[in-house]
C-alpha cells in the first residue's frame, strides 16, 4: 500500500469519525431546524408570494422571527431517522410540501 492510498484512508477513518461525533441528536435537529425557520421568516422566502393570508402571518413574524419560529414549529412533525455518520430528517406541515434535510456535521441541509 503506497502513501497515497494510506493518506487517502486515514482521511476517509477521519471523515468518518468527525462525521459519527457531530451529528447532531434529534434535539439538536429541532434547534437548527428553528433557526433555519427564523432565517426564512427573517428574509420572507418561506411563504409563497401570491398567498395573501400567508404573507399577512408573515409580516406579523417579521418582528419576533425567534418567537414565531419557535409557534411554527409546533405544527411541524418530524420523522428522524439515525444513519449512524448521518440523520435523515423529514418535516412536514400543514399546508406546506414535505422537506427532507440530512443533518451531519453539525448541520441541517435540506433540498
Amino acid at each position: 500500500m503506497g502513501i497515497l492510498s494510506k493518506g487517502i484512508l486515514v482521511l476517509a477513518v477521519a471523515t468518518a469519525g468527525a462525521a459519527f461525533a457531530t451529528r447532531p441528536d434529534v434535539d439538536g435537529v429541532r434547534v437548527l431546524f428553528r433557526e433555519r425557520l427564523a432565517g426564512q421568516i427573517a428574509d420572507g422566502s418561506i411563504m409563497p408570494a401570491d398567498n395573501g393570508a400567508a404573507q399577512a402571518l408573515l409580516a406579523a413574524c417579521q418582528i419576533s422571527p425567534g418567537q414565531c419560529a419557535r409557534v411554527l414549529e409546533g405544527a411541524v412533525s418530524m420523522e428522524y431517522t439515525d444513519r449512524y455518520l448521518w440523520a435523515s430528517v423529514q418535516a412536514r406541515a400543514p399546508g406546506f410540501d414535505p422537506l427532507r434535510c440530512i443533518a451531519a456535521f453539525d448541520r441541517l441541509i435540506c433540498g
